[in-house]
């Protein structure tokens, strides 16, 4: 169905992220709204490389008379690793950096320590853009306004302010995929100290300026122009921060102000670079390289490269303290959708919309078919309570299985969802109903679950924990 010709269909039928046979749930956007406590969102849908609809529902601020409208901001969070990453390549196709050297001999006010591994595997930008860098630091929470900032070196030591320990290489390059904020962070200094540009007048400059995009930024405090109509930060109970809106140390990681129009810009952009289409604002074999998985796992450079062929999409979601985001666009086809809110539980609900486009645009590949499942049954649950340690995908240590109120749960700490119900299906596969993610088990001989593993619609591995 054409989202153009008809976009409410979009807000009318939204849909579990993970549906039961038999169930015929369908939702509209104003009763998730409510149910989930997320006072807004900007949605913007691509269909044929072009964007179909683009409207914002809600409100800026919980419990406030100003409404979300398409050109209210949000703050964009990880999504802002993408544009890192293209301008990076930017850079490469003028030929003033290059990919597959040691970054520290473009870095000038800090350096990668030597160790064990830098020694042998210097740590380079493709590293860095694809996350197998072994660098540390999943990410930094965003701060309040009127709070101290951290530097860009202050984040990269690990000083009190920036709230995290030191990035460093702890493992060996290019193996696993380890989600991490820092190789990113070193990509917008590197920038900095070869151009001597600061990161927003460059992204301004390639990228933003030339695509129109004139409802977003880098620039950090967000500028007077901005203020007006940005939608404030809200937490897991749909409270507004004070303040309102964020501040975030890390432009290049997360820092990025937007909207859900505009960011389907860039999204078109890149698609555009990657046919290699007249007047694309990147040269294509570097487009490719952006959107080709580096080894294992699911990124390229910047963007999450999920699928082959015709079902081969481009990804991206940006979490963090007050704002929850996702992004999906189909190189094949065009169609996708960019998804904005402002609170955490917006983790869930992006997910919905998500698969109401998916749903309408007849996305195959991207919606698990309806299980026969049933909660894991309470005589089942010493095969699974315990502790099990994360040995890739996320930089947290522990995942947690545990009995609630008669109700296997799992949860990893520190993470914004978490206390998941798990439901398990007739071939014995494990997942949630608030992820779109199954866990496939090994067991030991005793009949106890010894590793788990996540994936997502039976794609990449996206961790693994192991009990030891």
């Amino acid at each position: 169905m054409s989202v153009k010709a008809n976009p409410s269909a979009v807000t009318t039928n939204l849909l579990p992220l993970m549906r039961l046979h038999g169930e015929a749930a369908r939702w509209t956007l104003a009763e998730r709204l409510a149910h989930y406590r997320v006072p807004g969102v900007s949605i913007a849908v691509i269909e044929s490389g072009t964007i179909a609809w683009a409207d914002g529902f809600g409100a800026r601020e919980q419990g406030g008379d100003a409404a979300v409208d398409p050109d209210t901001v949000f703050m964009g969070a990880s999504t802002s690793k993408p544009i890192t990453a293209f301008l990076i390549l930017q850079h490469v196709e003028r030929g003033i950096l290059d990919l597959d050297v040691d970054v520290n001999r473009y870095l000038e006010r800090w350096q990668v320590p030597l160790n064990e591994y830098t020694r042998r595997f210097p740590v380079t930008l493709r590293a860095c853009l694809s996350h197998k860098a072994g660098l540390t630091v999943n990410g930094w929470g965003a701060a309040l306004r009127g709070k101290p900032v951290a530097t860009l070196v202050d984040l990269l030591e690990g000083v009190p302010v920036s709230g995290q320990p030191a990035v460093r290489v702890d493992k060996t390059p290019g193996g696993r995929e380890r989600y991490s904020g820092g190789g990113f962070v070193i990509a917008e200094m590197l920038l900095e100290d070869v151009t001597g540009r600061r990161f927003d007048q460059l992204a301004e400059e390639l990228i933003l300026g030339p695509l129109g995009m004139s409802h977003t930024t880098f620039v950090n405090p967000l500028p007077e122009r901005f203020r007006h109509n940005v939608a404030s930060g809200h937490d897991h109970n749909g409270s507004a921060h004070p303040g309102g809106w964020l501040v975030s140390p890390d432009m290049g990681a997360g820092g990025l102000f937007t909207t859900a129009a505009d960011y389907a810009r860039f999204m078109i952009a890149t698609r555009d670079a990657f046919l290699g289409q007249n007047g694309a604002l990147l040269r294509r074999d570097l487009a490719q390289q952006m959107l080709t998985r580096q080894g294992s796992g699911q990124f390229g450079l910047g963007w999450r490269s999920i699928g082959d062929g015709p079902t081969r999409r481009m990804n991206h979601g940006g979490s963090n303290d007050g704002y929850q985001s996702e992004t999906t666009l189909y190189l094949d086809s065009g169609d996708g959708v960019a998804v904005f809110t402002n609170a955490v539980p917006g983790i869930l609900l992006h997910g919905e919309i998500h698969n109401a486009v998916a749903d309408l645009q007849g996305w195959g590949d991207f919606l698990p078919a309806p299980k026969r499942a049933q909660l894991v049954p309470a005589s089942e649950h010493w095969r699974y309570v315990g502790e099990y340690r994360i040995v890739s995908g996320v930089e947290m240590p522990t995942l947690r299985v545990y009995a609630e109120d008669g109700v296997l749960k799992s949860g990893i700490d520190g993470m914004r969802v978490t206390g998941m119900p798990i439901y398990i299906d007739e071939n014995g596969v494990l997942f949630s109903r608030m992820a779109r993610l199954e866990t496939k088990v090994c067991y030991g001989l005793d009949g106890r679950a010894r590793q788990l593993g996540a994936f997502e619609a039976s794609d990449s591995e996206l961790l693994r924990a192991v009990r030891d």
